[in-house]
């Protein structure tokens, strides 16, 4: 009899917590609350899925709600998914919202090819019933048609033009004998580790008011200053008459990696009015080769804004290298490398190691800027075991400002000419503004007839109007 008792007891409890658990209103004058009424998407390319977004539904009400429906306005043909349990599709029905309680709302949106070079704007709404009433929360797009190119090889000679931007995923391959060349204001958009190759030439031709811009494909405002976001561009050995102008490189792990030389004489790659920041490991990484740099910014990199190695030939005027790196991890190197030899290996990984040493032939700087928050930023690699390797070390710094510690000797005439180590007074180079501020000693110090084969900075402004050239890729504008 008393088990009977407990047993009708226990019933009768679950009778009244199911009676309770189902407290559902079809009460017209309860509504939903919701997060935000319009949800914002960045630019998003054909055929490319967005980042994903959401949005949260409150049930702010005493009472339980069925949700009858929650749809995408534009139903099936709606560029939009939404995901509320799990699985994406353009509609659920009858969820259930408890009282006090909310749930998240999660939206995609892929574009369709539409064979126009502006951006258009992609509306549609997520539309919830509730008994009876009809609310919705906006969605908001922006779609880019682009050339797609997906492991892409280049046969023949080739003109990426700026009629609307390049997505280039997986590689790109420029072969022997190729000529790449880009237009002015062509936009061009990396996937993740994605890699150009240039085998043949490549000819970026930006304009003051018009760069060529690399960057990665992720434009949501959380990816805007983000390294590491794409591979690089890779002038591969046997590359040659390689030249870039006007142009920014950004987001990427290597900027510009300069392979081996093929051609005595002609610069593997000449750079000219170009930025190459935010880099997670090097702006600019030369093996061996031919390099001729005017008017750059290399900057913000977790290693090297520029490596010169294996010897070679260097040329930098009016370049600002500087490193004020903060992302993710400490930096580790300093803001210019110089090496003249490399070690390897024939039977990896138990057989002995060989020395290549490699004559660094010039290494030449003018009127720059190279500085940053290491107190050196300057290494000279050719000591091996201890000894110096039997290769040309030949480098030389005139009228630039160079951050070196209190012990480097700065005494050989011959290597450092009207040379200063003062801090330049950079505007912010944190947030790769490395513009000078009012007091910099970088300002008026620079040789004039260096200045007259860059005569405008990076911002177009003359650089011989005043008392004289000032030092780095930007003159100061009083």
């Amino acid at each position: 009899m008393r088990n009977a008792i407990v047993l009708s007891s226990f019933i009768m409890f679950l009778l009244a917590a199911s009676c309770q658990k189902e407290n559902f209103s079809n009460d017209p004058a309860l509504k939903l609350s919701f997060s935000t009424d319009t949800l914002m998407f960045d630019t998003v390319f054909t055929t490319v899925g967005s980042a994903t977004r959401y949005f949260k539904v409150y049930n702010r009400n005493k009472s339980d709600l069925i949700i009858t429906s929650v749809s995408l306005a534009g139903g099936n043909s709606s560029p939009y998914r939404i995901n509320i349990d799990g699985e994406p599709s353009h509609q659920a029905k009858d969820v259930v919202l408890r009282a006090r309680d909310s749930l998240f709302v999660f939206v995609e949106v892929t574009v369709d090819p539409t064979d126009q070079n502006s951006p258009m704007l992609i509306p549609d709404s997520v539309v919830f019933e509730t008994n009876g009433n009809f609310q919705d929360v906006k969605l908001m797009s922006w779609g880019q048609d682009v050339h797609m190119l997906r492991g892409q090889i280049l046969y023949t000679n080739t003109v990426f033009t700026a009629d609307k931007p390049y997505l280039i995923i997986d590689s790109l391959w420029v072969l022997p004998g190729v000529e790449l060349s880009i237009d002015p204001g062509a936009h061009i958009h990396l996937h993740n580790n994605t890699l150009v190759h240039v085998a043949g030439s490549l000819k970026v031709n930006g304009l003051p008011d018009d760069p060529v811009i690399f960057e990665g494909d992720r434009l949501e405002m959380f990816y805007r200053d983000k390294a590491g976001q794409w591979g690089g561009i890779w002038l591969r050995a046997g590359s040659r008459d390689n030249h870039i102008n006007w142009a920014e490189i950004k987001n990427g792990i290597l900027g510009v990696v300069v392979d081996t030389f093929s051609v005595v004489g002609m610069p593997t790659l000449k750079i000219e009015n170009t930025k190459i920041i935010n880099m997670s490991y090097t702006a600019l990484y030369a093996r061996g080769a031919i390099v001729e740099a005017g008017n750059c910014l290399f900057a913000n990199v977790a290693y090297y804004p520029v490596a010169l190695t294996l010897g070679g030939r260097y040329r930098f005027y009016h370049c600002t290298i500087a490193n004020y790196w903060g992302q993710y991890i400490n930096r580790k190197g300093p803001a210019l490398f110089l090496n003249n030899y490399y070690e390897y290996q024939l039977e990896p990984p138990d057989g002995p190691w060989y020395l290549e040493t490699r004559d660094l032939e010039e290494a030449y700087f003018a009127n720059c800027i190279i500085y940053g928050t290491r107190s050196n930023e300057l290494e000279v690699d050719n000591i091996y075991n201890g000894q110096p390797v039997d290769a040309q070390m030949n480098y030389k710094f005139d009228n630039t400002i160079l951050r070196v510690d209190t012990g480097f000797d700065l005494n050989d005439e011959t290597r450092f000419v009207n040379l200063l180590t003062e801090n330049p007074k950079f505007i912010d180079p944190k947030k790769n503004d490395f513009q000078l501020d009012t007091l910099s000693p970088a300002k008026d110090f620079g040789l004039y007839n260096i200045a007259i084969s860059f005569p405008v900075d990076l911002n177009n402004v003359s650089r011989l109007d005043d008392d004289g050239p000032d030092l780095g890729a930007y003159e100061r504008v009083e």
